[in-house]
């Protein structure tokens, strides 16, 4: 029986997504999987986001998630207080959303959430030898886009 863990901050993963979790694990032969992420509500993206900076983690964002990078780094160089900055990320991010515009795949509503779960999965426990597999696994099911 494969264990799907999931981190303390996730609140929600859809029974199809653990389905599917568990299938992928169960044909490469690992016990567990580790769920890291799913749904982010803009406070939190801002605060991943910021995150990732600050640990000089380059992150790929299209048009709107670099918007919010540009404007945290702006007010890094500025040497604006944390919690400032993640307001701020936080109000930009709100404004795109309300333009239609998507900052990341984890900042969806609950109804969006509801149709597609958005998550990732940790490599870090998992064997070398086991991830490439893992992730062919996934790909192949035509529940995973």
């Amino acid at each position: 029986m494969v264990q799907i863990k999931i981190t303390a901050s996730i609140k929600k993963l859809g029974e199809t997504s653990i389905e599917v979790l568990t299938e992928a694990a169960e044909a490469v032969g690992l016990e567990s999987v580790t769920v890291t992420s799913t749904q982010r509500p803009p406070r939190a993206q801002a605060e991943s986001m910021l995150t990732n900076i600050e640990q000089n983690r380059n992150i790929r964002y299209k048009i709107a998630g670099q918007q919010v990078v540009d404007l945290a780094r702006s007010m890094r160089r500025t040497h604006e207080a944390r919690e400032d900055i993640i307001e701020a990320m936080t109000a930009k991010i709100e404004q795109l959303s309300a333009q239609g515009m998507r900052v990341s795949k984890h900042c969806v509503s609950d109804a969006e959430y509801e149709e597609m779960n958005v998550i990732d999965v940790s490599y870090r426990d998992m064997p070398e030898d086991k991830q490439v597999p893992f992730l062919a696994q996934m790909v192949s099911k035509p529940e995973v886009i």
